[in-house]
């Protein structure tokens, strides 16, 4: 029998990064010593996923970013299922997970995913959630980032026992060879109907601020006089989506936004060069799923990026929102197919060590350290 019930807690109303690793967590632990249980804030699509996969799922669903209602119930089912750790992931998981731990004196361990400040359209929930998050990380008994970026930023907020670990990605067998890549390159761009000859500069992100998507917009009408079969592909569903469609069509520019795809990964092949805009970026998972379909990477050096992508070796950092620069490396790699190959040689090496074993393992030895703590840390003394 498991030694130890966690609850993963997150709110789930999108399946993007943060809940793919929550998932990562949930299969792949250690079932010897952990059970664990998924728990989602929102009625969305991962509590939906997670229970079509037989996954232990609980429901709390909040009104709103601020809605306390679920906490009494969270607290209940938490002491009902005999709980020895909450995992929290994102501001709502944070919020009531780290008030229900408080509650029961359990402990508390959230992972940070992403840059706080940048989450957010507004400055002004912005810095609510900021403000929340200061006023409750006392309550945790330690922090888990995805970055040594993230893990500066969260220390200036006064959080303590902060562990560093990168997230895993395991081997994808339908990116494994030349014709499996082929022949994905050539069914999705044939469903998309992309011309087989067009150059794809190709993203796969959230349609959010914090993605710089407008940036590679930008920079595919710069390079479009001198390669002027030059199309855009972007994969991904967010709050911009209109936005940047609109901006598109404006720019007379070739598109293909293809919404929410699940599995994204197997369409990367459809694609030249994927190019990861970000203003700011936790880690950048993607870059690694990008470097197992063997493409040239273009990111820029903001976050955790950097120690994903090491500069002219796996791939080409620029300077965020600045799309000159962007569309200078795309020629950089475009005339220059030596340098092309050997980044995509290093990327596909590169990634192998990133590791889910690695992950999971860091995770669980980081779960064992915390469960000796019996009570939660207090980061105001």
């Amino acid at each position: 029998m498991p030694t130890y019930k966690i609850l993963q807690l997150i709110g789930g109303g999108e399946i993007g990064g943060a809940e793919q690793h929550v998932l990562t967590l949930l299969q792949g632990m250690d079932r010897s010593t952990f059970s664990l249980t998924s728990g989602c804030l929102i009625d969305g699509p991962f509590a939906q996923y997670t229970e079509e996969k037989n996954i232990p799922t609980l429901r709390f669903p909040m009104k709103h970013a601020l809605d306390f209602s679920p906490l009494p119930r969270l607290i209940a089912q938490i002491r009902r299922g005999g709980f020895s750790l909450i995992h929290t992931h994102g501001s709502r998981a944070n919020l009531l997970g780290r008030l229900a731990g408080r509650r029961l004196n359990i402990p508390v361990v959230s992972t940070v995913h992403s840059s706080l400040k940048q989450d957010y359209l507004s400055p002004r929930a912005a810095f609510l959630a900021l403000a929340l998050d200061r006023l409750t990380l006392p309550f945790t008994s330690g922090v888990i980032t995805v970055s040594e970026a993230l893990a500066e930023e969260v220390a200036r907020r006064g959080a303590q026992r902060i562990r560093t670990i990168y997230n895993g990605i395991p081997p994808l067998p339908q990116l494994a060879s030349d014709e499996q890549r082929a022949e994905l390159r050539e069914n999705f761009r044939r469903i998309w109907e992309i011309p087989q000859d067009a150059l794809v500069l190709g993203s796969i992100a959230r349609l959010h601020p914090t993605k710089g998507l407008h940036t590679l917009l930008d920079a595919a009408q710069i390079l479009r006089p001198q390669f002027p079969h030059i199309h855009t592909l972007i994969i991904g569903d967010g709050p911009l989506r209109g936005a940047l469609i609109e901006k598109a069509e404006a720019l007379e520019l070739p598109h293909t936004f293809t919404g929410y795809l699940p599995e994204a990964y197997r369409a990367l092949p459809a694609m030249d060069i994927f190019i990861l805009p970000s203003v700011n970026e936790g880690m950048g998972l993607v870059l690694l799923e990008a470097m197992q379909a063997h493409l040239p990477l273009i990111a820029t050096a903001v976050g955790g990026i950097p120690e994903v992508i090491r500069h002219s070796q796996d791939g080409l950092l620029v300077p965020p929102g600045q799309p000159e620069e962007l569309a200078k490396s795309c020629c950089s790699l475009l005339q220059n197919p030596d340098l092309t190959q050997s980044c995509i040689d290093s990327g596909t090496k590169r990634w192998q060590d990133f590791s889910v074993q690695e992950m999971l393992r860091q995770t669980q030895d980081y779960y064992m350290e915390v469960l000796d703590v019996k009570q939660p840390v207090d980061l105001r003394q």
